[in-house]
């Protein structure tokens, strides 16, 4: 499938706010509703668009505390037996079988530290995981701005022929 810069334009817009009206949409990507929603049911058709989701606020849920761990799981332990354990925890938001010297990096939410730490002090304990690497997330970066950009340039826009730092490219005159 073929996909042209308006697109990639609604495709952006999507992903900032998925329950957007067509007819809003619309009006940001210079489109009427009506093609809008013929784009987002073609996009969809051919899977680009796979879901549309809802993003939730975890401090809203009590949830103050995300981190990112790496997990070697116990030469006895089958992948999919750790797989199927780690998708039963309300934990886990994600989860990567990957490589290097850990075999998964998971994305977790807990209330607190302790909750954190009674997860995989449990997991250990249990035998499911042998070694953890913890990284706390401090802050979220918001994207939407630095993948704009990104889009501009790979589609020759405002920003095409201007090095990262925002000066021209050109030959001096």
């Amino acid at each position: 499938m073929e996909i042209d810069a308006i697109d990639h334009d609604i495709l952006g817009e999507l992903a900032k706010d998925g329950r957007i009206s067509w007819r809003e949409l619309g009006e940001r990507v210079g489109l009427g509703a009506t093609a809008t929603a013929d784009r987002v049911r073609r996009l969809t058709e051919a899977g680009v668009i796979t879901r549309f989701t809802t993003v939730i606020d975890p401090a809203a849920l009590g949830i103050g505390l995300r981190a990112i761990v790496d997990l070697r799981i116990a030469s006895a332990i089958n992948a999919d037996e750790f797989e199927h354990h780690i998708a039963r925890s309300p934990e886990v938001q994600s989860a990567f079988h990957v490589t290097g010297p850990f075999d998964y990096q998971i994305l977790l939410s807990c209330a607190d530290v302790a909750a954190l730490d009674s997860l995989l002090r449990g997991w250990k304990r249990d035998g499911w995981v042998v070694e953890s690497n913890t990284r706390i997330l401090m802050t979220e970066v918001d994207l939407a701005a630095a993948r704009s950009v990104l889009r501009e340039h790979r589609t020759g826009g405002a920003l095409a022929g201007q090095n990262e730092l925002g000066a021209s490219q050109g030959r001096a005159r």
